[in-house]
């Protein structure tokens, strides 16, 4: 009696671990894991909207986990591909790229008006921020590329936080989302403080700049930007509002150069200097 007890515990037992697994499993690995999750709500989002083409039914559709050997982007965390398209998370398992894996014909029928309405509307559906568009490029010139590319910058308050963007690729042909990136940082920032005028700004940055070179001339343009302080490395990355001044000169080989100096509209500290085409490399920290 004691043996069928003990042989019915340990059944029941066994039953209960077989569950716990499979939960476990389903969750964490499974179809049932955050990433996956993620990634499924994304594509659900963009057939919502009509932003992909919807040929494959969606229920269909299966997503699996890619080993990321090198990433040239330091916010993907976790990567996940479909048979169409491929998906980047970053690590709290927001989307912050999609591409689509066919490269289709370099046939236009959308002018780039109408790309941009719809990259608009896209974009209003899968990122709730407040944005600003910085640049497009119409591809034009290359026969390689099928799509309108529309680069645009998370905004607070009217100042665009320069080193974060959002871009989207739009099929020249059918309008469909052709690619999606998202660098934006989920960082603090300050409520702006404006301390510092236009010209004091521009003359921190200008006396900044002849400190290294023969001679330098600030342009007219100056804008406030949210920026972080990467010449301090100590310093806490908190976004703070900046001018941008920009100065042409020239070096002591006479060679010409241009700086982007960013001053703290707050206190008139350096947070920042980009050095002829050096921004590539200061939007990824």
């Amino acid at each position: 009696m004691k043996f069928k007890k003990a042989t019915i515990i340990g059944g029941i037992t066994l039953v209960f671990l077989i569950i716990i697994i499979a939960i476990i499993l389903y969750n964490f690995i499974g179809p049932g894991a955050v990433d996956i999750k993620a990634s499924k709500n994304f594509i659900t989002k963009l057939y919502s909207i009509n932003a992909i083409s919807n040929e494959q039914n969606l229920d269909a559709i299966k997503y699996e986990r890619i080993k990321i050997l090198n990433s040239k982007n330091d916010l993907v965390h976790r990567s996940i591909a479909t048979k169409g398209f491929g998906i980047d998370l970053d690590k709290n398992n927001n989307v912050i790229g999609f591409t689509k894996k066919e490269i289709p014909n370099n046939t236009t029928k959308l002018n780039l008006k109408e790309a941009r309405i719809l990259a608009e509307g896209y974009l209003k559906n899968i990122y709730d921020g407040e944005v600003v568009l910085k640049t497009i490029n119409s591809n034009e010139d290359s026969k390689y590329l099928p799509y309108y590319s529309f680069i645009y910058t998370k905004q607070k308050n009217g100042y665009p936080f320069y080193f974060d963007e959002i871009k989207l690729n739009i099929d020249k042909e059918n309008g469909f989302l052709d690619g999606y990136s998202n660098s934006t940082m989920q960082r603090e920032y300050k409520e702006s403080v404006i301390n510092i005028s236009e010209q004091e700004a521009k003359t921190i940055a200008l006396e900044e700049f002849q400190k290294f070179n023969k001679e330098g001339s600030v342009k007219n343009e100056t804008k406030l930007v949210y920026a972080d302080n990467k010449i301090d490395t100590k310093a806490s990355k908190i976004y703070e509002v900046c001018y941008i001044v920009n100065i042409d000169g020239k070096n002591d080989k006479d060679v010409n150069i241009s700086w982007k100096i960013f001053i703290s509209s707050e206190n008139g500290n350096i947070q920042n200097i980009l050095k002829d085409g050096a921004e590539k490399e200061a939007i990824i920290n």
